[in-house]
Formats: C-alpha cells, structure tokens, sequence
C-alpha cells in the first residue's frame, strides 16, 4: 500500500481551482476530500500560505491567523495591519466555516483588495460567518460545490494507494460503503477489509471500521435522545423502511428531528416514502452500540410489523426471513425456503445457504435440501452439492421434483466435477423414471445442452429435435430452455444471425418471469457473445458479455459469471487490439477459480493468449500449466482456449512453424465457430496459402478472413488492413498493414511500402505493447522532435504560416521540414498525416 494516500480523479475540479484569478469557495460535506483538492491545486504554486480554523482558535480575534501575524498588534486599524502582514501571493483557509468574526473579516477584506489569491473551503449546511458567505453572494468569488468521488474515481485511487488491481465487486462494495466520502474509503481500506490474491485486491468481508472511522461517525451522529436512538436503530437493522411503518415503530417526531440533524434521509420512491440512515456506516457504529437482547427484540419487532403489511414487497420475504433467524425466533421453513430463492436469485449465496440450511433443521424436507444442493453448487462446492443431491435422489418424490433433481444433480456432476458420462446417465435415468411428458421432454432437453458443450452437435441437434417433437411446448421452463439450448447449437455451428434471432426471441421470454433465472440468462448470454464475436460486431459482444458479468449480482458470489464472462470481456479487448487490458480482465476472473472447474480452461487460455501476444512466454507457460492443473476438459468451448494460447506461445517463443501447425490441427477438432479465428492465425502467422481455400462462413468478419488469405498485393492487404480497423479489430490491422508493407517492399514499392509500415506502426501503438510475428520488425518512423512538433501541428490544420509564426522559424523552413516528414512516413497530405497521428 502507498504511504500516502493518493489522489485522484477531480480533473475539473482542479482545473478551476488553478484557473481562479481572484480564488473560489470549495463546499462540500465532511470527508469529502475538499482540503487534499486544494492541497494538490496549490502543490506547485509559489508563496502558499496556509490558515486552518478550529473551534478552539475561534475564541480569540483572529485566532486563526496567529501564525501569520506578528505578535504585537499596532493601535491602530487592526484590519489593515493584519491584511498587510499576510504578504503570501496565495491564501488556503481551511475550514472557513470556524473562522471568528475578526478572522473571516480579514479574509473578506483581502479578497476585495484583490492583491491575494483565496481558496477557502467550508462544510455544506454549515453556517458560516456572514463575511464568508458574502464571498460568493456578492460574486467575490466563484462557489464550488464538491461532491462525492464517483465509482470510477473511487477505482483510481484505490489501484494507486494499493498497488494493483482491485476486483470490480470490491470497488462497488466500498463506494456504497463509503458513499463517496474520501475519509471513509481510506478508513475502510485501512482496517483490512481487502486482500491480495493473484495480483488481484479482493473483498474478504465483513466490513471494519478502524476506531478513528468509528469515532469519526459517532462525533458526526453526536447526542441522541431515547427516542431518536431507537429509530436510528430500527434504521440501522431494517433499512430502508417506509415512513408510514417506521412511525409505527418510533416516535415520528424523532424522525423529523433526525432528518433536520441529517442523520436520516428520506425519498420518494413511487407512492412510498423511504427512510433511510443518511449514511450507511452509521449503521454499522449503531449496530456496535446494541446488545445482543436488545438488538433481538429489535429484529422480532422489525420482523412482526413487515408480516401484519402482508409481506407486499419482493424483498419483504427476505428481510422478514432473515430478522426472524437473527432473533432466535421460531423458523417456518416455507419462509425461509422462499427467502433462500431470493438470496440466491440477487446472488447472496453466502446468505441463501444459511436459510437453506436453516429451511432444513426447520423440517424443509426435499424441497430444502434441493434449495442446499442448488447454492452449494453456484458456489463451487461441487462435491458438498453432490452429497446432498444424492441423499435427495433416493427419497420419494413425484414427477417433476425426480426431474429437477436429476437435471441440477447432473448439472453439478458435469459443469461442477466434470463426470460426463455419469451425468448422461443419470438424465436418462431421469427421462426414464417419470411418465409425465413434459418432464421427460425437459430431461432430454437438458441431455442436448450437454451433448452441445461435448461438441457432439450432430448428436445434440438430433436430442433436441426429438424432445421438442416429443409434445407441444406447453411448460414454460422448457420453452425458455429449448429457446436458449437452440441459440447456442446455432452460435457454436456458425449460424450467428440466426442465433441472435433465437437469442432475441428467448430473451423476451425470459424477462417475462418474475425471477431473472440467472443461469439460463448465462447460457443465453454465452451464446449471443459467440454469435456477435463471430459476426465481429464487437460493440454487441461486449455488451452481451458485461450483461453476463453482470450476474454475479451485488456481492459478486456467483463466480461462473466473474469467470466466463470475463474471459468473454478480456477476448473482446484482446481483438480491439487493447491486450493489456484484456489481461487484467484474466486476472481478475482468474482469482476467482475453484480449485478444479470446467471454465479454467476459457479463462486461463485467454490469459495465457494475453501474456504471450505481450511477448511474456513465461507467464504466458505458467498460465497453460495451470489450466491443466485445475482444468476439466469436457467439451472444446474450454479446450481450444487453452490449445489457442498455446499455439501463440510457440509463437512468442519465435517456433512460428510449430504455432502453424498446431493452428491447422486445433481446426480439424474446434468447434464451426472457432475454426475461422484458427485458420486466420494461420494468416496472420504469415502463412496464407496454406488456408486460403478453406475459410468459409456466415458474416462480414469471415469474409474479411478470407479476404486477408487471398490477398496477394499490398493494395489488397491495405484495403483489408482498414477494414479490420474499421470493425475494430485494431490489432488485426497493425498486422494486415505489415503484412501490406511487406508486399509493397517486395515489388519494389518503397514509398508505399513506407507507408503501408508507418500505418501498421501507429496502429500497433494502440495495442498495449503487443508483439505478434507480423509487428516484431516494425521500424518507428525516425522523426526527429522538430519534425514531430511540426507534423503534430500540421496534423491539427495549422498552415505553413501558422506554424512558421508558432514556432519562429521562416515558411520555407517548415516546409522543408513536412517533406521530410512525408519521405520517412510515406504519407503524402495533412489529411493521411492527422490520420497517422490519430
């Protein structure tokens, strides 16, 4: 961790500050970060002084200014003695709102002389000294309001003071902790609430806060009176809670005092009103000032109260469920198995496996322990799953409870423990054991989305005709999952448009279900990331796959989503050409492995691709070896990920050959959607004939592939190397581009052959450092830096004149120079020139 606190982020904010002739007023809340923004505004400024107000100084007549003045005052005009004594060309007061009336006086008068430069920050709703705020009613100053760190800015400061990336659910988790608030983030980091694990920060929970945080809150809460600490703890354990229910359970003239202190807040939302704690670690200083009795009575009367509303609410279920637990009360398996769904289904596992396991001490019977067997799987407990799911099989049960159970004991078996041939067999013995046919249907439906991932898909297009034959489609659950098993046989044999259709048609039917049903949406996601790759619509695969890595849910606990989709995310990058970035998206997937699982192998394959095309051939070797240790290889969409990175190892290793021939003999055994991306390796490895004949499919990005194949001029090579950059494909490009220059240079075509390299050379600029076969002997234009400055401003539009008079140097003298420009960059206008330079 960094020893100082970094900043970051507030761009704008310090633009402003530094661009303030007279000075600006920075208001915003506690924590916020007000006085490290003007400290790092002022950092390089000359002559700062510096005057920080406290309560303690505000008794004496400017007490604040005591380290500025000299110790005896004159007899005379008190004002004008200490104005003249403060000589600084800028002045920072902190804390302005504390200023005694002498002090803020002073601070006014050096603003109207104008000789000072004032920045002046102050809490929001705080009052503060009329002098002061003349300062922006009167417009003597510019007032800044300062609001919380967003998100993003959070992120920044994070992976600065950390040293390393920091997992998306973990930055979530402090921003909503923190709210923003400056402080309270550095608070929180610092009472080790994160971990280091594979290069990665990750949450290791329950949330801490320091001492210094926990008093920090409790001065900002202050003195409470009874009737006000009740509601702030009723908060505290049940927020959000509607006005109208929380006047039932406190006073509401409390209420309406606590929302005057700020301490609670209160929003419309729909018909209701929400009160909420005005920040969610009072909650956690509340919480700690409780009992254990207290703090139970609290949750039965919580819980009690919600139940006589009827439970109106989604989340009420979940809420009543859990305070009833927390209080000792007696449980109602029906409740908790209901809360457990909900928990499972906003991807709370941790949760959802404590309600199923109280569901069944309760007496929950099989629907418990399906509800166990279910989250112990979407945890990655596979072998606890199967341990349940097998004491489930041989209790008595009818024929849709035989069904499910056989289709999620075999899902576990298959996605969980990688035993294909038991979980074929146990669907079967499924299909086999129940007479009604919808059930049956849904069994043999299943059987086909396994047989699909085997990459048998003659045998799988031929299940799932046969179940969809079997009966109308009269179950809605196997409507949805026929829909989504069809949109992936169609992604993975290379009918992409038409997946997509089937994509679009199943996901109208899945948003039409109360529950999201995560897993099936995965599946669906999975195969419309696939189709769009394939299409090489980029902006679509994205999109598909940050929906898919959407689904862990708030506390990011479904680690399928973190890891597939992720993988998905970092290939995306990885063919905009952006690989470094697709490599921190490995390894923030890649920390979230089980020990063993089915997607380590997509996962650590594209790791592995990402390190070798950065020339890391250790790392890239250390990333394949993994994925064979952890890896269950059941089906090429996790086994040509890894063969894939292997072969571009042997390539970044300089073995161009090998990586050719495992290219063409990883083709004869991928999937129809794979085999146009392995084929056109063979391209960019430098080897088109070899394939030239053989790249077929659907779509633009195919044709595009063959296109390159075929190319046998460097005009041709040029014209595909912009439309890959066209479609994105930015590192595909630099290579075409390469490729093009090389062809011009055997011709004979120097100047177009320069310029072919200049374009592969600033295209490859855009791709993080990459170090493919084809960009290894590109040589960067020799500009020399008057060259560079002149291109750069003629890139802009300047004419020779503008830039003769910018720089002092005669017309001709810049013209010579953009000749020579153009010589050694083979571009022959301003226009290719600003192209070049982006």
């Amino acid at each position: 961790m960094a020893r100082s606190w970094p900043f970051a982020g507030r761009a704008a904010q310090l633009t402003e500050i530094r661009s303030a002739v007279r000075g600006v007023v920075v208001v915003g809340p506690p924590g916020v970060g007000k006085s490290r923004l003007v400290a790092q505004a002022v950092h390089e400024a000359e002559g700062v002084a510096w005057v920080r107000a406290t309560a303690a100084a505000a008794e004496l007549p400017l007490g604040a200014f005591a380290a500025l003045l000299p110790s005896t005052p004159p007899a005379g005009n008190p004002l004008g003695w200490a104005a003249d004594a403060v000589r600084a060309p800028v002045l920072v007061v902190d804390d302005a709102h504390l200023l005694d009336a002498a002090s803020a006086a002073l601070v006014h008068h050096l603003v109207t002389r104008g000789r000072t430069k004032v920045i002046a920050t102050l809490r929001t709703e705080t009052p503060a000294p009329d002098a002061v705020q003349a300062l922006w009613k009167d417009d003597l100053l510019p007032r800044m309001e300062l609001g919380p760190l967003t998100a993003q800015e959070s992120a920044a400061i994070l992976e600065r003071a950390l040293g390393g990336g920091v997992e998306r659910s973990a930055v979530t988790r402090l921003w909503q902790a923190s709210r923003g608030n400056a402080l309270y983030l550095r608070e929180l980091v610092l009472s080790g609430v994160l971990a280091e694990v594979g290069g990665v920060w990750r949450w290791r929970g329950p949330l801490a806060i320091t001492p210094s945080l926990r008093d920090t809150i409790a001065g900002r809460i202050g003195d409470l009176t009874p009737d006000e600490r009740e509601v702030l703890e009723f908060l505290a354990y049940g927020e959000p809670l509607g006005a109208d229910l929380l006047s039932a359970l406190a006073a509401s003239a409390a209420v309406e005092r606590l929302e005057d202190r700020q301490l609670v807040t209160v929003d419309v939302e729909g018909r209701r009103l929400q009160v909420r704690l005005a920040h969610p670690l009072y909650g956690e200083v509340i919480r700690r000032g409780c009992g254990t009795l207290r703090a139970r009575k609290l949750l039965r009367r919580l819980a009690d109260t919600v139940t006589e509303t009827g439970l109106r609410r989604r989340e009420d279920v979940l809420r009543v469920a859990v305070w009833r637990l927390d209080s000792g009360a007696a449980a109602d398996p029906a409740l908790l198995l209901a809360a457990c769904d909900r928990a499972r289904m906003v991807r709370d596992l941790d949760l959802a496996e404590r309600l199923a396991r109280a569901a069944a001490a309760a007496g929950g019977g099989l629907p418990a322990a399906m509800a166990l067997g279910t989250v112990l799987f979407y945890a990655d407990r596979y072998t606890e799953s199967e341990e349940v799911f097998a004491a489930a099989w041989k209790l008595e049960m009818d024929d849709n409870s035989r069904t499910n159970c056989g289709v999620s004991r075999a899902f576990n078996l298959f996605w969980g423990l990688g035993q294909v041939e038991r979980a074929m067999a146990l669907i079967e013995e499924s299909e086999r054991s129940v007479t009604l046919l919808h059930a049956r249907q849904g069994a043999r439906g299943t059987r086909a989305s396994l047989e699909a991932f085997t990459g048998d898909l003659d045998r799988a297009t031929a299940t799932l005709r046969s179940a969809m034959t079997m009966s109308p489609f009269t179950e809605p659950r196997n409507v949805r999952a026929f829909g989504t098993t069809e949109a992936t046989l169609l992604a993975v044999k290379g009918s992409a448009a038409e997946s997509l259709r089937v994509v679009a048609r199943t996901e109208a039917v899945l948003d039409s279900v109360p529950h999201a049903l995560p897993s099936l949406r995965a599946a669906l996601l999975e195969a419309a990331t696939q189709a769009a790759l394939h299409l090489g619509d980029l902006d679509e695969a994205e999109r598909y796959a940050d929906q898919g890595r959407g689904l862990d849910g708030e506390f990011g606990a479904w680690a399928r989503a973190v890891v597939e989709f992720g993988a998905h995310k970092a290939r995306v990058l990885r063919l905009r050409g952006r690989v470094a970035d697709a490599l921190a998206a490995c390894r923030e997937a890649a920390v979230r492995l089980p020990p063993r699982g089915v997607w380590a192998g997509l996962c650590l394959g594209e790791l592995a691709q990402a390190h070798a095309l950065l020339g890391e051939v250790a790392a890239a070797e250390e990333a394949l070896a993994r994925a064979e240790a952890i890896g269950l290889p059941i089906g090429p969409p996790v086994v040509v990920p890894v063969e894939h990175a292997r072969l571009w190892t042997l390539a970044a290793r300089g073995d161009v050959a090998g990586a050719v021939a495992a290219a063409l003999d990883l083709a004869e055994r991928a999937l129809p959607v794979q085999v146009p991306f392995l084929l056109h390796d063979v391209v960019r490895l430098g080897r088109p004939s070899l394939v030239a004949a053989r790249i077929t499919g659907e779509g633009p990005l195919v044709a595009l592939f063959a296109r390159h194949a075929a190319a046998t001029t460097g005009a041709e090579l040029d014209a595909v190397s912009l439309e890959f950059e066209r479609l994105g494909l930015i590192l595909y490009a630099a290579e075409a581009a390469a490729h093009a220059a090389r062809c011009h240079r055997d011709k004979g075509m120097t100047r177009t052959a320069r310029a072919a390299q200049t374009r592969a050379w600033a295209l490859s600029r855009r791709c993080q450092g990459a170090r493919t076969p084809a960009l290894l002997d590109l040589d960067v234009p020799d500009l020399t830096p008057r060259q560079r400055e002149v291109a750069l401003l003629a890139a802009q539009g300047l004419t020779n004149r503008e830039i003769a008079e910018r720089l002092v140097v005669s017309i001709r003298t810049v013209a010579n120079t953009l000749y020579a420009v153009y010589e050694k960059t083979g571009v022959s206008d301003r226009t290719a020139l600003t192209d070049l330079l982006g």
